[in-house]
């Protein structure tokens, strides 16, 4: 398995959440900030992506994005109807969603988009993992691939037939691999994480065997002997790209592999500890209280109590 779908399988993307925005001549729409990423897709016409923070971007059809973090937005026809629909949006609820139309006719416009989530277990790590921003252009041959899967995943959104769950998951699964592939191989400036780090072939080579063998007991003179690299400049290197230290990047992934097995398997605590790595039932249990503040059986049980009190 590749380091990618080995990411985004542990994920476990759903969508939770598909819109279509439809508008003519002059307009604005704030949207506030979510704990999911998001993603939009201009279909029709043409809007502004304006966020809170951050350099205006003219969105054209065809163009796509998805946002990682929590910013908060507007999407608009045009920058002058900013001081309007800010006026706007400062007598509205942080958590609203506000809408500005000009009567007059002119251009039409229509977006599509929605958000995901992943299950709570791993929202610490999706932040880690996804920039803040990724946009592509409809010039980009990802966009054209990612155009049709979302025209799909608009019709199954729609759709009550058997097994639309399980598709439905499967749709937002490529969506986020087709979006994520090209940061991979082209990231000039971006932030520090794991896309940085698959951006530079020697990190994303001891990236990839991290994954592949992850009970290992891998150390910084292995993984920079693996790369061709001194050890000194491996780790500098690693720590400029991911932002983290190998040892501590290796660790928070053994934890989030232990998190989805504490709550999707009944394997044993010592039996996961040791596919992790881990060589005693205790150094697993100090490192888990370490990482997520409650040892493994507590953390398993109430993920449990959690779940039979939401199906009742």
């Amino acid at each position: 398995m590749d380091l990618l779908t080995d990411i985004v399988r542990l994920m476990q993307p759903q969508s939770v959440l598909w819109r279509t925005v439809e508008a003519a001549g002059r307009w604005g729409l704030s949207v506030p900030s979510r704990e999911t990423p998001r993603f939009c897709l201009v279909v029709e016409g043409h809007c502004w992506y304006v966020p809170d923070e951050g350099r205006p971007l003219h969105m054209r059809k065809g163009d796509y994005f998805l946002l990682g973090g929590k910013t908060c937005y507007c999407l608009a026809s045009d920058l002058e109807v900013m001081p309007t629909l800010n006026a706007q949006r400062r007598k509205a609820r942080k958590e609203d969603y506000v809408r500005w139309d000009d009567p007059e006719p002119g251009d039409y416009t229509r977006l599509v988009g929605g958000h995901f989530q992943t299950g709570p277990e791993h929202t610490a790590l999706i932040a880690a993992l996804l920039p803040q921003m990724i946009s592509l252009r409809s010039s980009d041959e990802e966009a054209g691939r990612l155009a049709r899967v979302l025209e799909l995943i608009g019709e199954e959104a729609v759709c009550d037939m058997p097994g639309s769950n399980l598709v439905m998951s499967r749709l937002v699964e490529i969506m986020l691999v087709e979006v994520l592939r090209r940061p991979m191989l082209q990231i000039e400036g971006q932030r520090t994480g794991w896309l940085s780090g698959m951006a530079d072939p020697q990190i994303a080579q001891a990236l990839q065997r991290m994954h592949a063998e992850v009970a290992r007991p891998w150390t910084v003179d292995a993984l920079a002997k693996h790369v061709g690299m001194s050890r000194a400049v491996f780790a500098r290197r690693f720590h400029e790209r991911v932002g983290v230290a190998p040892a501590t990047y290796l660790s928070n992934w053994r934890i989030a592999l232990a998190k989805d097995a504490l709550i999707h398997s009944d394997r044993s605590i010592g039996e996961i500890a040791l596919s992790i790595g881990y060589l005693s039932d205790s150094a697993f249990c100090t490192a888990f209280a370490r990482i997520t503040g409650t040892p493994p059986a507590s953390y398993r049980k109430a993920d449990r109590q959690q779940r039979l009190a939401a199906a009742r």
